[in-house]
């Protein structure tokens, strides 16, 4: 059976009208091409659709179950279409999207609206992840777009720089720092530090401890912590200050206050990073919202 979704389009204005001529008419074709269609139709079926006498047209049994079906076939086959041509644009299907927390503290929620305001049926399913966690990822096929803090591209994965905000201290909430509305990074030396382990972000901590060595001292690390809730925390704890992005400062965890540092203070970029090799439209729209957001 090779029947033609045209076919069945005239099929049903021929069954609306029960007239061939008006149906043609409707159609803008003539009667003999409309009837060829018909009878082609009835061919590939092996029915009969219509039984036409000179005084009227009506459908045959077979007709009437070819009426109940074929919309539901048309409106599944334009479906299919509309759905195939939404994949290949990158508008449906599933992205999976790793954030370090100093995004999903800051950039990756409106990076996110505004992907499920233009792409509402691209699911996109999101966890968060340390940076080196996701270049791996990313390598691998598990992650599609990553968004990464102070991260260098390898020769899979490529990363574009999206916002840098600068460093400053977290205290104790009781600590006497907290008197000062900045804080000089040379009063800090004497103080136990928390901060990441080395292998879940190491430019971010090489950055930290040369900033630290720059004002003439080494962090004395007496804790760390796998994610930023676990320092702030042993922050709030009184175990030690941190120095983290200025971003975590959104976070208002009780216990824990944010202050500048003086001087010359690095800067820490948020990325957005991607496997280079990935041709996906989905991807090309993350990277290029998170880009529209990062500027």
């Amino acid at each position: 059976m090779d029947v033609e979704l045209r076919q069945l389009r005239v099929f049903l204005t021929v069954a609306s009208e029960l007239h061939f001529s008006r149906a043609a008419r409707r159609l803008h074709v003539s009667q003999p091409a409309l009837s060829q269609q018909i009878r082609s139709l009835e061919k590939n079926l092996g029915a009969a659709l219509f039984d036409r006498t000179s005084r009227a047209t009506e459908l045959t049994p077979a007709g009437r179950v070819l009426l109940d079906a074929a919309p539901r076939v048309l409106f599944e086959a334009e479906r299919a279409q509309s759905l195939v041509s939404q994949a290949a644009n990158g508008a449906v299907g599933l992205l999976v999207v790793g954030s370090v927390g100093t995004a999903l503290a800051s950039i990756t929620p409106r990076i996110l609206r505004a992907m499920r305001a233009s792409f509402p049926d691209l699911q996109l399913e999101v966890s968060q992840q340390d940076t080196a966690a996701q270049l791996v990822a990313l390598a691998d096929g598990r992650l599609d777009v990553g968004l990464v803090r102070a991260a260098s591209p390898t020769a899979a994965v490529s990363v574009e720089h999206l916002v840098s905000e600068p460093l400053i201290v977290a205290l104790p909430g009781d600590h006497p720092l907290c008197a000062r509305t900045e804080v000089e990074p040379e009063s800090l030396a004497d103080e136990p530090f928390v901060l990441w382990p080395r292998p879940l972000g190491m430019a971010f901590f090489d950055i930290l401890t040369a900033y630290c060595r720059e004002h003439g001292f080494s962090p004395r690390i007496v804790a760390e912590g796998a994610d930023i809730e676990t320092q702030l925390g042993l922050v709030a704890a009184g175990l030690g200050v941190s120095l983290q992005p200025a971003y975590y400062a959104n976070l208002r965890l009780p216990g824990v206050e944010f202050r500048p540092l003086s001087g010359d203070v690095p800067m820490i970029a948020l990325q957005v990073a991607w496997r280079t090799s990935d041709r996906s439209p989905a991807v090309a729209h993350f990277v290029d919202t998170a880009r529209a957001l990062g500027t």
